[in-house]
């Protein structure tokens, strides 16, 4: 449609064209963020054998977690008070930076570096929430969180594939490359299709410093604990310092944000029964039910004379969990008509529903390939649903002017548990393990351990499932019942 048919329509084709152009930038910011985040993987095997030091390499993927974790609270935060679609270019600004130091470095310091700055990608997914909410109508609100959601999940998905292409067939820094030229194209998307920023100066309250100086090390110790534990080990003090540290500061914080006037995190908000049940939803799904790449990949993919393994080469395994990804475009809208007509309760009480069937059926068998093939499929599918339905929730029972905030809040509390739930699932999976002389010298986990890791995940999709269940019925999603601010009058 060219610009002169576009004045003629009618408004609600011209709306329906600014809709449509709105969610395809914020599909293009969030492509940015999410291949940015996983690119890295597929190419860890080479950065290992070019810089010959494993712990730096494994630093370039903790320094990004570490910031991105930060940038979700912090940035999302500043986006709703001082205008998301200008922090939104910030990120991708910084995002693409980070990209071109890694691209440009010989040594791994260089790298790390520049995955750091990348790491301020990890507000764009919930800037992108509250951009939708903020600027499409209430009835397409559902169906443009679960577009953006469906976005993050597939193409985090397609990142780690892109990234092992690339390295087998260019060098390494092309995966920088890439991530930079994202962005570079979504910038001046994100400039064309969002609407500016019409947050007056009056409307915005002051920084919360304090609340960003308590924030950022806390989540970082809490953060890193786990993430060291991988090489430093459990029973080692410097793992529970930073764990007992970051907890200790995180207390602090909280203190401190519920006797401030214009707090940083609005800890009060999050207490609301809808956004407590949902995060908690998510913390135990991060736990257990999302850990889906380490423990389908021991299913899949060790030896078969282990008694709990099928021996598949990395791209038969990597088919088997390809067709979630897929139907995920379809998952994510299906999810947001299903909120709009019900409530977000319903797509989400339906994924944990599908991700508890999924496990159960592995837990009862998985010792045939079309039978954890068709379970994969049922839990693939009610992760990708879990991907959209959780932001809807938090959507549904936020204040519009902070909508960004809550959204990060809980992008944070999936980031941190997902960490502390691989270091769970690892340490299980090695609880038992067997080996055979003939075979060579590797320890793979025993039918007893990946049993026992698979019924906790269950246990733990179980529990998602009666936190959903508890949660308020609704008959849509409509603004929080608060009255606008000011701030939300400005950006309206």
């Amino acid at each position: 449609m060219n610009l002169g048919s576009l004045k003629d329509a009618g408004p609600h084709a011209q709306g329906t064209s600014r809709g449509a152009a709105l969610l395809a930038a914020l599909v293009l910011a969030e492509v940015v963020s999410a291949t940015e985040a996983t690119m890295i993987y597929g190419a860890m095997r080479v950065l290992t054998r070019e810089f010959g030091d494993p712990v730096a390499v494994g630093w370039s993927i903790t320094a990004f977690l570490l910031v991105a974790a930060g940038s979700a609270a912090v940035g999302s935060r500043l986006g709703d008070q001082y205008g998301r679609r200008r922090v939104l270019l910030i990120c991708l600004a910084l995002a693409g930076l980070g990209s071109v130091m890694s691209a440009l470095s010989s040594g791994a310091l260089g790298v790390i570096a520049g995955r750091a700055v990348q790491g301020m990608a990890g507000a764009i997914l919930p800037l992108c929430f509250g951009l939708v909410r903020q600027h499409l109508p209430a009835n397409q609100v559902p169906f443009g969180v679960g577009v953006v959601a469906a976005a993050a999940f597939v193409s985090g998905g397609l990142g780690f594939v892109t990234g092992g292409m690339i390295v087998d067939h260019l060098h390494w820094s092309w995966i920088f490359i890439v991530g930079a030229a994202t962005a570079a194209i979504a910038m001046p998307a994100v400039l064309a299709c969002v609407p500016r920023d019409t947050v007056s100066a009056g409307a915005r309250e002051p920084v919360d410093l304090l609340g960003v100086l308590l924030l950022l090390p806390a989540i970082t110790a809490v953060l890193l604990a786990p993430t060291q534990a991988k090489s430093w080990g459990w029973g080692d003090v410097r793992v529970w310092a930073l764990l007992v540290g970051g907890l200790l500061m995180l207390a602090a914080w909280v203190r401190h944000e519920l006797r401030v006037e214009a707090p940083l995190i609005d800890v009060r908000l999050l207490g609301r029964r809808q956004l407590a049940l949902a995060n908690l939803a998510v913390v135990l799904l991060a736990l257990g039910p999302m850990q889906s790449g380490l423990t389908m990949s021991s299913l899949l993919q060790q030896p078969v004379w282990t008694g709990a393994g099928l021996g598949l080469s990395a791209t038969v395994a990597g088919l088997v969990q390809a067709p979630p990804m897929v139907l995920a475009v379809l998952i994510g809208p299906f999810c947001g008509a299903l909120a709009l007509r019900h409530g977000a309760r319903v797509p989400a009480g339906l994924a944990c529903v599908l991700l508890l069937v999924g496990w159960a059926g592995l837990l009862l068998s998985h010792a045939g390939l079309p039978w954890v093939a068709a379970m994969a499929l049922v839990k693939g599918i009610g992760l990708a649903a879990v991907f959209a339905a959780a932001p809807m929730l938090i959507v549904e029972a936020s204040p519009a002017e902070r909508t960004s905030e809550t959204t990060g809040v809980s992008s944070v509390l999936r980031h941190v548990f997902n960490a502390i739930g691989s270091q769970v699932v690892a340490l299980m999976l090695a609880s038992s393990t067997v080996s055979d002389a003939a075979q060579g010298p590797a320890r793979y986990p025993a039918p007893e351990a990946l049993t026992l890791t698979l019924g906790v995940i269950c246990v733990l999709a179980l529990a998602a499932c009666a936190v959903t269940a508890c949660l308020p019925r609704r008959t849509g999603v409509a603004p929080a019942d608060l009255s606008p601010s000011p701030i939300k009058a400005a950006t309206s």
